[in-house]
């Protein structure tokens, strides 16, 4: 054998060992999506679509869970972090599914494209007040406080629907839960 080849060995274990790994963390998150998913369905019964749009869907090493204002309904009085008393149930009821599950939480702010400006807040402090007050509501649902690795507000720099920036789909709440590696 030459030096060459025993070289190439170890890369190809490492390799092999790396898609082991990659294929452990797709499945945890496969099954932590469809555990968490289960779970909100049964907390929240028939109250999701008082909240506008809930969705969880994989974000990839994260579980995305993102709350969206409807045309009909709105999360937040308008240019306001005071949620609705249906965002404070469903928040408190989404805290209490994460305290039962691993993984650090971050916690995202967005708005839509409107110019916003008020003697309180424009779109940046709007959309980080907003994250903030998801946070409080997440942990009286009973998430520890210790999890939350980032509250941060986005403003209209992330839309869901960049064909509309005046979209409700873009004035939303983000919880991303880390999906445990190993």
């Amino acid at each position: 054998e030459t030096p060459v080849e025993d070289a190439a060995e170890p890369a190809e274990q490492q390799d092999a060992a790396e898609a082991q790994r990659a294929a452990a963390v797709e499945q945890a998150a496969a099954d932590m999506l469809e555990q968490i998913t289960e779970q909100l369905n049964a907390a929240l019964g028939g109250d999701s679509d008082l909240i506008g749009e809930l969705s969880v869907a994989p974000s990839g090493d994260e579980i995305l869970i993102s709350l969206t204002d409807a045309l009909d309904i709105s999360m937040f009085e308008v240019g306001s972090a005071l949620p609705s008393p249906e965002l404070v149930v469903a928040l408190e009821k989404i805290g209490g599914v994460l305290a039962e599950q691993p993984g650090g939480v971050r916690i995202q702010g967005h708005t839509d494209a409107r110019p916003f400006r008020s003697k309180d807040y424009d779109n940046w402090r709007l959309s980080s007040a907003r994250a903030q007050s998801a946070y409080y509501m997440l942990l009286r649902g009973g998430l520890d406080e210790t999890r939350v690795r980032e509250i941060a507000g986005f403003a209209d720099r992330k839309l869901l629907d960049e064909e509309d920036p005046l979209s409700p789909r873009n004035r939303r709440i983000e919880v991303l839960v880390e999906v445990p590696q190993g």
